[in-house]
């Protein structure tokens, strides 16, 4: 059967309604768009009356939902049985991409879901993960890689340790309702190849799956897959991707609740809100019902209820700093702590941004490269990027525009390699601070963003 995505989904959702249902459907890609096209599913599956089980993955017993699925209800029309966050298609080469999520999530202070995420890339690994001794900050490099199918991260990794041991209790209690066989794969292909009641459907949720399993293969082949995955990259093309999604997510919001946005606030809209489709929808409810019976949602309307999104506060801190503006600093800085930023998530946007400024230090250094003070930016382009492109070590921190690189190398050349590095100092001492001190957390960060600024 076809693969199905985000433009074709029309044609699925047309079939369901004449009748061609399938067995089980996979949705795979981004949360908040497979949510949304599973309960379209959903609702075509269950126009005759039905009842939709919703499952979630992480505390999912595989045994359980496959002995429903075998058997007859007792209830009316179509039994759907959903699971979210399923791991059956999850593997070491979908690793990395899970342990990204599980970095976010921690970075912006969510350690329930940087555990959730930190599990299913442990379990991927072949690790269990029902106990803090398996911590994979305690794994050599080597024992990383083998585990995991790519390089230890060398930042500091305590955090994967603190949260496994915080939520050790609710782990054991999970554990003990999970099914962690390595052939839950192949029972759910027998289940289905065995035949199930004619009203019951499966239906699978992933953000990431491995697409050389076997099971992913059969879905593609007797089932309905759909790739609703969207490249999150800063590339033009993925940019142009990601803003044609949260265009549609708006539009439709807008003409379910009768209103129109007056010229430019949608791009405004979309600009704050970055890409975050659930943010995207709920930011425009939220515009929609404070206009009240006015048609038309105004520029003033959207500064009066949508304020600065976290990464643009983020990105002015790191640009007051770089531009050597302490005052214009601590002022973003405190406006962030405000708004619910944990002091650890600043730290972390300041340890990566100097990380970033230090590398970018290094390279202008090197003479193959061509850097030189007072390059213009098309100088650069022509000149510097092609050389530094050449070396694919380096090819996520050179991503993006081409004059965005080339403000990352003019700032970086503002400052020193020993003063880049009494910044990493800096920046360790208050993650110490913040974690096992008493000091007020706001002292602290001010404290680090004054000593960077005349370290």
């Amino acid at each position: 059967m076809p693969v199905y995505e985000r433009k074709t989904l029309p044609t699925l959702l047309q079939q369901i309604k004449k009748g061609e249902v399938v067995p089980a459907y996979l949705l795979i890609g981004e949360r908040y768009l497979c949510q949304q096209a599973a309960d379209q599913i959903a609702t075509l599956l269950c126009t005759a009356g039905g009842t939709v089980h919703s499952i979630d993955g992480d505390t999912e017993d595989s045994n359980l939902t496959l002995s429903k699925l075998r058997s007859f209800s007792l209830l009316g029309g179509r039994q759907i049985f959903r699971v979210n966050n399923t791991r059956l298609f999850h593997s070491k080469n979908v690793a990395q991409a899970i342990w990204k999520r599980a970095v976010q999530a921690h970075e912006g202070n969510k350690p329930e879901n940087a555990l959730k995420y930190l599990r299913a890339m442990m379990e991927a690994g072949g690790l269990e993960a029902n106990t803090a001794e398996n911590d994979p900050a305690s794994l050599t490099a080597a024992q990383w890689k083998k585990c995991f199918g790519f390089a230890k991260p060398a930042e500091k990794l305590e955090w994967t340790g603190e949260i496994l041991t915080r939520f050790s209790g609710q782990q054991e209690a999970e554990s003990s309702r999970i099914n962690l066989s390595q052939n839950n794969g192949e029972m759910v292909l027998a289940t289905l190849e065995g035949g199930i009641p004619e009203n019951n459907i499966l239906m699978l949720l992933a953000e990431e799956v491995d697409k050389r399993k076997k099971l992913f293969k059969s879905f593609k082949e007797k089932y309905a897959v759909i790739n609703l995955h969207v490249d999150t990259g800063a590339s033009t093309q993925a940019k142009k991707v990601q803003q044609a999604v949260l265009q549609e997510q708006v539009a439709a919001v807008l003409g379910k609740m009768n209103k129109t946005m007056a010229p430019g606030v949608m791009e405004q809209l979309l600009e704050r809100v970055g890409f975050h489709p659930v943010a995207a929808v709920m930011e425009t409810e939220k515009l929609a019902l404070s206009v009240g019976e006015a048609e038309k949602i105004t520029m003033p309307d959207l500064d009066r209820m949508v304020g600065r999104t976290r990464q643009e506060a983020f990105f002015e801190l790191t640009q007051a700093i770089s531009e050597k503006k302490p005052e214009q600093a601590l002022l973003i800085a405190s406006r962030l702590q405000e708004n619910g930023i944990h002091a650890l998530a600043l730290v972390a946007t300041l340890r990566n941004f100097t990380r970033s400024l230090l590398l970018f230090r290094i390279l202008l250094e090197q003479r193959q490269y061509h850097f030189r003070p007072g390059i213009s930016a098309n100088a650069f382009q022509e000149q510097c990027l092609p050389a530094l492109k050449e070396n694919e070590r380096w090819k996520a921190e050179l991503s993006g525009h081409p004059f965005a690189v080339y403000m990352r190398f003019k700032a970086a050349a503002c400052f020193s390699i020993p003063f880049l590095r009494s910044w990493l100092q800096d920046i360790l001492a208050a993650d110490m601070r913040l974690k096992g001190s008493s000091v007020d957390t706001e002292t602290i960060i001010q404290h680090l963003i004054l000593s960077m600024m005349t370290a």
